[in-house]
């Protein structure tokens, strides 16, 4: 799921990069070099700038996408039907988001997002939603 996430990420941000002032590297180049250095399952061992010098860029952006399923999409269908819309929530979701400097690892942004997930909703719909509220407050736009 993390791989399909961020390649959701990089197909929006891509979408929008005429909007922004930086590039974004293409994320099967960013894994094969991480793979490469054998880090690839060992991100949370490694500093965000040990990450760039890898990766030979001047910023890392990382992320964490969390969901909650608090009820099952059937359930959530019923709840629908019955009561007319209310209660249709079949779960939740949140997005954190941080660009840190390639040389030093310190952070220059952060964006938090919470948001529920309605009963028609995909987790690709769940991330564009959330994607749409990051190119709001992305720090490097034009």
């Amino acid at each position: 799921m993390s791989t399909s996430i961020q390649s959701s990420m990089y197909t929006f941000l891509l979408r929008k990069s005429s909007n922004y002032t930086v590039e974004f590297q293409d994320v099967e180049k960013t894994n094969i070099l991480l793979k490469k250095a054998g880090l690839l399952d060992k991100l949370d061992e490694v500093t965000k700038d040990e990450v760039a010098k890898v990766l030979g860029v001047d910023a890392v952006i990382s992320g964490k996408f969390e969901t909650e399923q608090t009820r099952s999409e059937a359930g959530a269908i019923v709840t629908t039907v019955l009561f007319g819309g209310l209660g249709s929530k079949t779960g939740s979701g949140s997005l954190t988001m941080v660009v840190n400097d390639g040389k030093t690892g310190d952070m220059l942004w952060r964006f938090f997002k919470a948001m529920n997930d309605g009963v028609f909703t995909s987790t690709d719909e769940l991330i564009d939603r959330m994607m749409r509220k990051v190119s709001r407050n992305f720090p490097y736009s034009k």
